[in-house]
């Protein structure tokens, strides 16, 4: 009774509006107060015991960090710098403008580890510039919306930090198996977005010169080694995630400060000040989530969970088909975070004790949640480009469906050919 009190207290806090860290919380705390008047009364000081250790980790430090260099780029111009050698490479084909933006948010991946960071980064960069191109508005918005879900996909990857804390999974192997399912994401937002350009006619781009091809990648190779300091340090062990993410602040701070020459002492207090403030709102919610989650596994939730499903199928296909089909309609109406710190601890021994693989989970998890940024109700990315660009939520999602439709397809393949996700964990860790 009280873990259905416990679910149903979340999702109506959830579905009213409230911020989901206080939904979280209230949930866990009513579950308490409710408990002392049962014969197994839970302790009340476990709310501030579990809230303490759920952020108690190493590994979290790495999210102020990344959070702080992703802040730092869009600051010193990389942002600009990698929209620039897009264009050069890909902006003279059909899809114009439209393919640049999945060009950028690909290689913008590789930097800021953030969904929400590339497409408020790109979106301020590519939308004014789609307009008087003579791009719908709509579809401009779903096109940037949609190719900033590769960002936690490709490493490095703050929901992978997450994860990996969360279920002790290694961050290094998450971050190599997600650089083909990364790379099979892009590939098909790019086919798509050609195919509808060319469809409608949309304008394309001067194909641009080879000496401004060198110019462009010139001006953007800089902004490239950060993803390839960071993932190699970590890959080969010379560095922690959090260590690597340290890294990549004072690397973007001497591009900055030495190479553009074009970062203050002010700005720099500025972006810590909103690292801080968004790492306040992850963190809380971290916390919050972390007493949930006990009382879900006190509760039993995961073999209630499990029973549930093995009463359909005992078939791994179809248990990973009803975890998919549950992360993308929990996508669609509750946000990243709290889903990973609520299931995975559920999810993760109940497959990986079937035999799937825990890397190979972790991607599909993220996948299926990246999905759900695009599905409106709680669709961050629309509502973000949608403050950028003015459109509608909804008719930015109209929009989008092409590109909901091959997502969920890379997903199918992601799911059934774990080889793709595992082939370079594998090679470089086993």
């Amino acid at each position: 009774m009280l873990l259905i009190m416990l679910i149903g207290v979340l999702f109506f806090f959830s579905i009213m509006g409230m911020e989901i860290a206080w939904a979280i919380g209230l949930a866990g705390f009513t579950y308490l107060t409710l408990s002392q008047f049962t014969d197994s009364a839970t302790p009340m000081v476990l709310f501030a015991q579990q809230m303490t250790s759920g952020v108690n980790s190493y590994v979290l430090l790495a999210i102020p960090l990344f959070i702080f260099a992703g802040e730092l780029m869009n600051i010193t111009g990389v942002t600009q710098r990698i929209v620039g050698l897009a264009a050069a490479m890909v902006g003279h084909r059909n899809g114009g403008l439209a393919n640049v933006g999945v060009t950028t948010n690909f290689i913008m991946s590789g930097c800021s580890g953030s969904a929400l960071a590339d497409a408020a980064a790109t979106g301020t960069v590519l939308l004014p510039e789609m307009k008087k191109r003579g791009f719908r508005p709509a579809f401009s918005s779903a096109v940037i919306a949609s190719a900033a879900t590769v960002g936690p996909i490709v490493p490095p990857s703050i929901s992978f930090v997450l994860l990996g804390a969360i279920v002790n999974v290694s961050v290094g192997q998450l971050f190599l198996g997600g650089v083909i399912p990364g790379t099979l994401m892009f590939i098909a937002m790019f086919i798509i977005t050609w195919w509808i350009c060319k469809s409608r006619g949309y304008p394309t781009e001067v194909r641009a010169t080879s000496s401004e091809r060198l110019n462009a990648l010139a001006g953007g190779v800089s902004a490239l080694i950060a993803p390839i300091i960071i993932v190699g340090a970590i890959i080969f062990g010379i560095a922690t995630p959090t260590e690597s993410a340290a890294v990549a602040v004072f690397y973007v701070l001497f591009l900055g400060f030495a190479v553009y020459r074009n970062l203050t002492i002010r700005q720099v207090i500025n972006c810590a000040a909103s690292a801080a403030i968004a790492t306040s709102v992850i963190m809380l919610t971290v916390a919050t989530s972390k007493i949930f989650a006990w009382l879900a596994v006190k509760e039993n939730l995961g073999v209630h969970l499990t029973n549930g499903m093995l009463a359909i199928s005992e078939e791994i296909w179809a248990l990973l088909l009803m975890i998919n089909f549950l992360l993308l309609i929990l996508g669609m109406i509750m946000e990243i975070l709290p889903i990973m710190l609520v299931l995975a601890p559920v999810l993760f021994p109940l497959m990986t004790g079937l035999g799937v693989d825990e890397v190979h989970l972790g991607v599909m998890m993220v996948l299926n949640l990246m999905i759900g940024m695009i599905t409106p109700p709680i669709g961050l990315n629309l509502f973000v480009i949608s403050s950028i660009g003015g459109e509608s939520v909804i008719d930015i999602f109209k929009e989008a469906v092409p590109y909901f439709t091959v997502l969920v397809v890379v997903l199918l393949i992601i799911t059934f050919f774990p080889a793709l996700t595992l082939y370079l964990p594998t090679l470089v860790f086993r």
